[in-house]
């Protein structure tokens, strides 16, 4: 997209050291985790919310795009510049400006990463529950724009249960603070709840107050093999029904299992999928959710099981799980992670039917994900260059999408819709549900230059 910048101008807002435009730089912005591609025409790196007001100002003025980013780790096209435009890199935005441990209240700016902010808290016994996988570079910001969730979800929630206000910086560069340094708020709308999970269509983030929790006294960890992934997600579904409270419910197929073997040199019997869970909370409370584990792992027909004995064997059991997507990606030239959640009751139809989708097409379909709350990553491998794989790739999400939908699931948990997505949106969502979203984009974001183009398209 053509544009006209005044660098001059951005210049004295940000500082030239505070600046891209080197075409090699707007290639290494011009993609995210997934395979959209849109070169920007500049990339600004804000140091203080002021800075971020008043670049705002200027793009609102003249019309221009701007497209929030942290890592770049999103799984959904969000933080590509699809309009070009503005990309704002918060990276520099990245101090943990308060830790509060009288309210267990922790207030930070977007860039901070989340394994930052996890070492500051761990030696005041805290930390902040929602765990992506991508949780080593992966910045707040992206996690509360994405709403991301990861493997503690089934029991802690995702990051918009966990954001108690933001500071954001509005379209016309107005600056706003949305929600409440208390945990019951009912004064006006929740519009930081609103914020959480828009991807930088409604306003860019420029803080965050977040709850944080004490750390459980223990945890354990134990993996189960199953010779289906249907007996493996009745299993998980077990253990959600009889009130186990797990802090963790993974699966993975056979695919996944072998490629992490291949990857790590982690070994796995033979087996069809293999269940990780995780219980933590008080000593005596996990010993006696242990029995009732293990029962389950008895009665679903588990063909083994293993008990973490120390913490270095549980981190090896999860060190499994989270090598799922990188393994993976060694298998074929282009891999696709998908992400859809159905009702934790229909997660075993909905693995029956990747099954199904895969044999029909010939693809192979590698399935894994946080079961507990019926959010599964389905994982599309062909070779993009071959022109019938990449043919039947695309006819292979739209059945998974659908096949979700038609078990009154959704098409995003946790990955956001962006722009690879915007086809289903309207299937899952009603036209006067999808009127109502563009009314709010609409009146906090009149010109569009919000990430213009994603979750519902063309506005």
């Amino acid at each position: 997209m053509t544009l006209s910048l005044d660098i001059k101008t951005l210049e004295q807002i940000v500082g030239p050291e505070n600046m891209l435009t080197d075409p090699v730089d707007l290639v290494v912005y011009s993609s995210d985790a997934t395979h959209t591609k849109s070169k920007p025409n500049i990339i600004i790196f804000p140091t203080t919310t002021q800075q971020v007001s008043e670049l705002m100002k200027y793009a609102s003025a003249n019309r221009i795009p701007v497209v929030p980013r942290g890592a770049g780790s999103s799984l959904s096209g969000g933080p590509v510049a699809i309009k070009g435009g503005i990309i704002v890199d918060f990276t520099r935005m990245n101090k943990i400006l308060n830790v509060d441990t009288d309210n267990f209240e922790v207030l930070v700016e977007p860039g901070v990463v989340y394994k930052t902010l996890e070492k500051k808290l761990k030696p005041l016994g805290l930390f902040f529950p929602p765990d992506p996988s991508s949780q080593d570079w992966c910045t707040i910001g992206g996690m509360i724009a994405e709403n991301a969730g990861g493997m503690r979800a089934v029991k802690y929630g995702v990051t918009r249960d966990w954001v108690m206000g933001l500071e954001v910086v509005l379209a016309n560069g107005d600056i706003a603070w949305f929600g409440s340094g208390t945990y019951k708020f009912a004064s006006g709308y929740e519009m930081h709840r609103l914020i959480v999970g828009s991807e930088g269509t409604l306003a860019l983030i420029t803080k965050a107050l977040l709850k944080v929790a004490p750390l459980p006294e223990a945890r354990l960890a134990a993996i189960a093999y199953f010779k289906t992934l249907e007996e493996a997600g009745k299993c998980v579904y077990e253990t959600i029904r009889r009130g186990l409270q797990p802090s963790g419910a993974e699966i993975m197929d056979r695919l996944t299992m072998d490629a992490v073997s291949k990857f790590t040199g982690i070994t796995f019997p033979e087996c069809g999928a293999v269940v990780v869970n995780e219980l933590d909370g008080d000593s005596d409370s996990i010993k006696k959710r242990l029995k009732i584990l293990e029962e389950i792992y008895k009665q679903n027909n588990a063909i083994s099981y293993k008990i973490a004995k120390d913490e270095e064997e549980a981190e090896k059991i999860f060190e499994s799980r989270h090598a799922a997507y990188s393994a993976l990606s060694t298998y074929k030239p282009t891999t696709e992670l998908e992400d859809v959640t159905v009702p934790i009751s229909k997660v075993p139809e909905m693995f029956k039917r990747i099954e199904e989708i895969s044999r029909k097409y010939g693809i192979m379909i590698a399935a894994f994900g946080h079961m507990g709350d019926g959010n599964l990553h389905p994982n599309i491998l062909y070779d993009e260059n071959i022109p019938e794989e990449k043919e039947k790739a695309e006819l292979v999400k739209d059945e998974i999408f659908r096949a979700a939908l038609d078990l009154k699931g959704t098409i995003t948990g946790e990955h956001g819709v962006g722009c690879s997505k915007i086809k289903f949106f309207g299937i899952e969502h009603s036209p006067c549900s999808v009127n109502a979203q563009k009314a709010i984009k609409k009146a906090l974001d009149p010109y569009n230059i919000l990430n213009p183009g994603k979750i519902f398209g063309e506005m």
